[in-house]
């Protein structure tokens, strides 16, 4: 068992992880902060939040190996004018 640290970023907050999690191996740790970030990001869009969360890995050295980014991006198209219909006469 390896353990690993998530700090999160989220908007301008930076959450370092002091306590760590354990995992069998670094691609447990890598699902593990994919679904975190995903969680995060959903209790997020609740609130009509959707800036990024970001999720920095670190090893048992306190090294970074990976980092995890959820986005969302809403872009609105406006709809095209519906073509006018010629009355019946």
């Amino acid at each position: 068992m390896a353990r690993y640290y998530f700090d999160i970023h989220d908007g301008a907050e930076f959450v370092r992880d002091e306590e760590g999690f354990e995992f069998d191996n670094l691609e447990a740790a890598v699902q593990a902060a994919t679904h975190s970030a995903a969680e995060i990001g959903q209790d997020r869009l609740v609130k009509g939040d959707f800036s990024d969360v970001v999720i920095e890995v670190r090893d048992e050295h306190y090294q970074k190996v990976l980092t995890v980014t959820a986005s969302m991006r809403i872009n609105r198209h406006h709809p095209l004018p519906e073509p006018s219909h010629p009355e019946s006469a």
